[in-house]
């Protein structure tokens, strides 16, 4: 069964590419395009992995990667 990653970014050439590498390489690649209910997202998904984009609409990934990393559920979520 292949992992899944929670891909948050905005700009959709970046995800299209990203999302390419990834899934050829054996990933589920999820996707999530704005900062504003993203750690809502991964609570819910519970992706293996979490790739962040620094600049989002709503709130930045610095500011989701330091909520991550304050929740016991998550904090040793790779990201």
């Amino acid at each position: 069964m292949a992992k899944t990653v929670l891909l948050i970014e905005d700009e959709v050439n970046i995800i299209e590419a990203l999302s390419f590498i990834l899934s050829r390489n054996g990933w589920d690649v999820v996707t999530h395009s704005n900062g504003h209910d993203a750690n809502e997202v991964i609570t819910r998904r519970e992706p293996d992995l979490v790739v962040l984009d620094v600049m989002l609409p709503g709130k930045s990934g610095f500011d989701i990667l330091r909520d991550l990393r304050r929740d016991p559920r998550h904090q040793n979520r790779p990201a």
